[in-house]
């Protein structure tokens, strides 16, 4: 599987704190030092997918949000984006060994 970055692994712990009690479950037991089990990856991917929707509609209030907190969210944006790909391409190729 993957190992998640600990930045990575911060903005996964804040996608988590919407979810449901058996998915924090499973994202409790996960080694941020070892590489995740697929289980949690799948928990942890539905999150950040979560996430990313709570980020895309603060962004489209943007007209209330200062130049800086636009830019601090369309970074984050990004960020959760590329870890969703990172996770989605790690659960494919297990999937597939």
């Amino acid at each position: 599987m993957k190992k998640l970055s600990p930045k990575a692994v911060r903005f996964v712990d804040s996608a988590m704190r919407d979810m449901d009690s058996q998915s924090k479950a499973v994202w409790e037991t996960i080694d941020p030092k070892q590489e995740l089990p697929p289980e949690a990856a799948k928990v942890a991917l539905f999150a950040l997918e979560q996430f990313e929707r709570l980020l895309r509609e603060r962004l489209g209030a943007s007209y209330r949000l200062s130049e800086g907190e636009v830019s601090d969210l369309s970074n984050d944006l990004g960020f959760v984006c590329a870890i969703e790909q990172e996770l989605s391409a790690a659960l494919g190729d297990a999937q597939q060994a």
